[in-house]
């Protein structure tokens, strides 16, 4: 993994950070030298990220919470800032959804859905700004979805929510370049991790793999280097507003499951 020097020393929250691509970030950030602040709805789905991090000798908090309310989300930052000084980085992570039909979609499911991969990023961007101004790197880092721009069948709530997400990068972005606060996005294509609905099923991993050009499917740990390139100010310092898409390939058409 490349070294970005001006990360070491300066403070990451990682929300989402129990597993998938919100761990990978969250060790590889330690890697870098980084004060890692890991997050998850519960402390016990925390407690192998904490340990690969401790194993590195690396700084990291360790702050359970449901980051869909904005007062959970406060006392985040607060307790960040009170054990390391600050924040330069913050990486939105979290996120969740379940397949679901258009016309199933109950009003519980929809704030659900809505409400962790749409609202509780928000109010984390809130909550840091004045913490981010203060900050020589100032990186505001969404994780978006391929879903959010490409249809596809069962995810209407989870697509609508990364849609959401992709364009307040590009909102934010405007509205906060001129303090020098980088906001950007990374969309993830079909990514292997522990909640993978193929997980398991040979065939219907055989059909994701049939969608993706390149013929694989993706590891949290491929989202990494884009990650830190844009976490780094030296590596990313005229980069602002944009979305990358790290899918395997561009998909020609729409495939039915």
């Amino acid at each position: 993994m490349m070294r970005f020097d001006d990360l070491d020393g300066r403070v990451a929250i990682v929300t989402g950070s129990s597993s998938g691509i919100g761990r990978e970030v969250a060790v590889a950030m330690a890697r870098q030298g980084m004060k890692v602040v890991v997050n998850g709805r519960t402390g016990d789905r925390l407690a192998d990220v904490e340990r690969d991090i401790r194993e590195l000798g690396g700084e990291m908090l360790a702050y359970p919470t449901d980051i869909r309310r904005s007062e959970n989300v406060q006392a985040l930052i607060d307790a960040t800032v009170e054990r390391f000084g600050g924040v330069d980085v913050v990486v939105n992570s979290a996120g969740g959804t379940y397949n679901a039909a258009p016309e199933t979609i109950t009003d519980k499911g929809w704030h659900t859905v809505l409400d962790i991969n749409l609202s509780g990023p928000f109010f984390l961007a809130r909550a840091a700004f004045p913490h981010l101004l203060q900050s020589p790197l100032k990186s505001l880092i969404f994780i978006g979805s391929i879903g959010g721009i490409e249809p596809g069948p069962g995810h209407l709530h989870y697509s609508v929510a990364k849609a959401g997400v992709t364009h307040m990068t590009r909102v934010l972005a405007f509205e906060w370049g001129k303090y020098g606060i980088r906001v950007n996005c990374i969309s993830p294509g079909v990514i292997r991790g522990p909640n993978s609905q193929f997980v398991g099923n040979a065939e219907m991993e055989q059909r994701w793999r049939n969608r993706v050009p390149m013929g694989w499917i993706g590891r949290p740990a491929d989202i990494v280097g884009a990650v830190l390139m844009l976490a780094s100010l030296e590596a990313s310092a005229y980069t602002t507003g944009t979305n990358i898409r790290i899918d395997g390939g561009p998909r020609s058409g729409t495939t039915k499951e």
